[in-house]
């Protein structure tokens, strides 16, 4: 009897030492193939700020002017210079002083001081961009622009044919002398330049 109880005893444990190995063994082995395999690397979200295309026109961003005198004052004294800078350009000029004035006349319609009028300035140079080939062409196309203002605010159109004399600098007669306002263009071909409309695109007013 005594005999038979050990040999359970002994059964038990020897089922019961395989049972610990087996778990011990399979857990063991999941480790393993937990080591393994690869870990997944956690890629941290970009965060990339909204970018402007090129293609986008630079947008003005002065407020309002509530006050028409002064509205008015500089919508004057902008025009003299404007048409001053035209007229003094040069008559053939570089492609470095074509790019220079383009810029400059982007420039002049983003931080014009009324922001209600850089805004139409903006869309006039969208439909009318800068035509700055030479002296008279760049005057020309400066008064056109001019006119598409005076049209908008039921003013009286201005004759372009005599924008070169009528914004003459004033210069004394020593560089008149090799500088010409008019470098003897007649008034038949100022009234003849053509000012081109950029098409394919409607612009609202």
């Amino acid at each position: 009897m005594i005999t038979f109880n050990k040999r359970i005893a002994t059964l038990a444990a020897t089922l019961f030492s395989f049972i610990v190995l087996y778990t011990l063994f399979n857990s063991g082995a999941q480790f393993s193939n937990q080591l393994d395999q690869p870990v997944p690397l956690k890629t941290p979200e970009l965060i990339i700020p909204n970018q402007s295309t090129e293609n986008d026109p630079p947008l003005p961003f002065m407020p309002k002017m509530a006050n028409e005198t002064l509205k008015a004052e500089l919508g004057n004294a902008s025009w003299k210079l404007f048409h001053t800078i035209l007229a003094r350009y040069p008559e053939s000029p570089s492609e470095n002083q074509k790019s220079t004035l383009n810029d400059y006349i982007y420039l002049f319609a983003q931080v014009y001081p009324c922001g209600d009028c850089a805004r139409h300035f903006n869309l006039l140079l969208q439909k009318y961009p800068p035509q700055l080939s030479s002296r008279q062409v760049a005057a020309v196309w400066g008064c056109h622009i001019h006119n598409q203002v005076n049209k908008r605010l039921e003013k009286p159109q201005y004759d372009c044919s005599n924008i070169l004399e009528d914004y003459d600098c004033g210069c004394g007669s020593d560089e008149k002398e090799v500088d010409d306002t008019l470098n003897n263009e007649t008034i038949e071909h100022l009234q003849s330049i053509k000012i081109t409309e950029k098409e394919s695109e409607q612009f609202g007013r």
